[in-house]
């Protein structure tokens, strides 16, 4: 426990406020965490890494989340306490390989069994793009768990884009293909052609629910995820109902999934529409 390798370093009252929970994203090898330090802890934060380190010892660097998500790649800042500056790492889930810079990229190991749970969602044969598909996680894990025949993800972030691509030759998964760019201006490309679209960012899926109904053929399926509290999820379906009928579209509304807790009675949540028409 790391509270324990902190006993002798630490007041009673410090170790109270020792965050319980934090990610490791890497290997056996190599790997680096991810930590968020309380500010009573501040002064405590090299301790606190170097502790973690001793913990797990694959861990190779310590990161302390300095910001929240923001700017147009939604990723935070990361700042190293202790450890070695090289944070490029090779990340291992449901038999797929994810090489990334957690500094660089948004990637979530938390994530990685939701990720399995909608492959089992995925009919034989489906078309899918993923939007906002960063280092290509949804994507190479369908490709890799399902029948699905073309899997597309579209992503911004030009760091992303160049894992992404080294991730579908890592992965030999031919049936990915990357679109560089904005989801506004490239979902076009794929309008009316989908089974599946999958909208992996919470914060603001719901400002692409546009483009994600341009590109479902009827009856295709749109999994779209969001920060919402139990009370909430009615508004959230609301909204999505109203976008729908604004370009004259139809959701039948297929599930409402709550998939982590994200903060006090504040869930993320995967939302699971058809497209009627």
């Amino acid at each position: 426990m790391l509270k324990d390798l902190l006993s002798k370093k630490l007041t009673p009252h410090e170790l109270a406020s020792v965050p319980r929970s934090f990610d490791i994203i890497g290997s056996r090898d190599k790997a680096v965490a991810i930590i968020e330090i309380p500010g009573a802890l501040r002064k405590r934060r090299v301790a606190i890494g170097r502790a973690l380190m001793r913990q797990h010892k694959n861990v190779k660097a310590v990161l302390e989340k300095a910001s929240a998500r923001k700017g147009t790649y939604r990723t935070r800042t990361l700042k190293r306490i202790t450890g070695s500056t090289r944070t490029e790492v090779m990340h291992r889930e449901n038999g797929c390989s994810f090489l990334l810079d957690p500094t660089k990229v948004y990637f979530s190991p938390r994530e990685a069994s939701e990720r399995l749970r909608l492959c089992s969602e995925v009919r034989p044969g489906e078309t899918i793009v993923v939007f906002f598909a960063g280092v290509g996680p949804f994507p190479i894990v369908f490709a890799k768990k399902t029948k699905a025949r073309q899997i597309t993800g579209i992503e911004l972030n030009p760091a992303a884009c160049r894992y992404f691509a080294k991730n579908i030759s890592l992965n030999k998964t031919r049936n990915v293909t990357l679109i560089k760019g904005n989801v506004h201006t490239e979902a076009h490309r794929l309008a009316s052609q989908c089974d599946r679209v999958v909208m992996p960012l919470p914060e603001s899926s719901f400002g692409f629910v546009r483009e994600a109904l341009w590109c479902l053929k009827p009856g295709g399926v749109c999994n779209i995820y969001c920060f919402s509290s139990e009370d909430g999820q009615r508004e959230k379906v609301r909204e999505l109902q109203q976008t729908a009928a604004n370009m004259g579209a139809t959701v039948r509304i297929k599930g409402v999934h709550r998939v982590l807790p994200y903060g006090p009675a504040i869930w993320k949540m995967r939302i699971d529409a058809v497209k009627v028409r």
